[in-house]
């Protein structure tokens, strides 16, 4: 920490121990993130699916998804506990930086096949379609076992719906 003068009451100064991070200069926001203009992204995608591939890739997603549940419990456990100052039955440091390398080795795995990752903490996944010539993303949250969900992209979460039966 470094040390920052503080204009006490009195108009006198005091010396204040201030972060690090606050004395350094601010950057500029980071930009180029998202594709397109597409707000809302934190992976860029560039398939298609059609229902019944968006449904054949469930069984895979699902084992995944499971798989990212387990890791972010875990690491959420060991870097509490070393907020903490100590160490977590499932381990230190190390075990922290093999778990976030675990993590991001199956959320990689989730944009290679052409999802749109939404969210971490919850899993959310969308999948670009085209369902009765709209564009729309199917959506999945984590939690639930199969995919019944889409929406358009420009209403997002809350525009929801079930997706129709194909008669």
């Amino acid at each position: 920490m470094s040390r920052a003068a503080r204009r006490r009451h009195d108009g006198t100064r005091s010396q204040t121990r201030v972060p690090f991070w606050r004395c350094r200069a601010r950057r500029a926001p980071a930009t180029g993130w998202t594709r397109g203009g597409v707000f809302g992204r934190l992976s860029e995608v560039d398939r298609i699916f059609t229902l019944e591939q968006a449904r054949l890739l469930m069984p895979e997603l699902l084992a995944k998804a499971d798989d990212v549940v387990r890791v972010r419990a875990d690491l959420v456990e060991v870097q509490s506990a070393l907020n903490q100052g100590g160490v977590s039955p499932l381990g230190g440091l190390p075990e922290a930086k093999a778990l976030e390398a675990r993590l991001s080795e199956i959320l990689g795995w989730f944009t290679a096949e052409g999802l749109d990752l939404k969210g971490i903490a919850p899993l959310l996944l969308d999948f670009p379609a085209e369902l009765d010539g709209d564009t729309v993303l199917l959506c999945w949250l984590e939690g639930e076992r199969e995919l019944g969900w889409y929406h358009k992209p420009e209403h997002g979460f809350a525009g929801r719906r079930p997706i129709p039966d194909a008669g």
